[in-house]
Parts: structure tokens; sequence; C-alpha cells
């Protein structure tokens, strides 16, 4: 609930680091990608929860993304990666 307030109050978010948040959700991620349009900066690595459906949200959000962690994220696959590279044209560091 905590991220989902930070997705609707704060629509100028630049950067959002959770990573190791083992509890976090898919819901969550895609509030953030919903509600955070200028983000540029999203670590997530070691959220293990997440799926390709919070990723594709955030290539699709967040097209002003430059770095991206993905890291351990065990239910990630290449349709993740995919659509980062379609809709993030400015990411610049990727760690997967």
């Amino acid at each position: 609930k905590s991220i989902k307030a930070v997705a609707a109050g704060c629509p100028s978010l630049a950067s959002l680091d959770v990573g190791d948040c083992e509890n976090l959700t898919d819901e969550s991620i895609k509030a953030v990608a919903a509600g955070c349009p200028s983000l540029a900066s999203l670590n997530v690595g070691y959220c293990n929860n997440l799926t390709d459906e919070s990723i594709k949200a955030v290539a699709a959000g967040c097209p002003s993304l430059t770095s991206l962690n993905v890291w351990n994220c065990r239910n990630l696959t290449d349709e993740s990666i995919k659509a980062v590279a379609a809709g993030c044209p400015s990411l610049a560091s990727l760690d997967v």
C-alpha cells in the first residue's frame, strides 16, 4: 500500500529503489508505472514476486527510464526485456 501511495502522490518521482523488497507485488509496480511517468531510475532487484506484467507496465508508462535493475527477479522472462527495449529508448543501464 505504501508504494501505491507514493505512486499516487508523487507524479514527478525520478528515482525509486525498492530492491530486495520481497513482498513487492506487480500491482505496486504497475501503480508506479501509471503514476510516475517521469521515472528515470528503477531498482527492483531481488523482488522475486514480480512478473513480466509489472515490467511491461513500466516499459509502457515510463518512457524516460534510463536505468533499470531487475537483477535476480526470477519470474521475469525475455518478454520483459523486449518490452523495455521497445518502450524505453533512453535506457542507458540495464542490470539483469
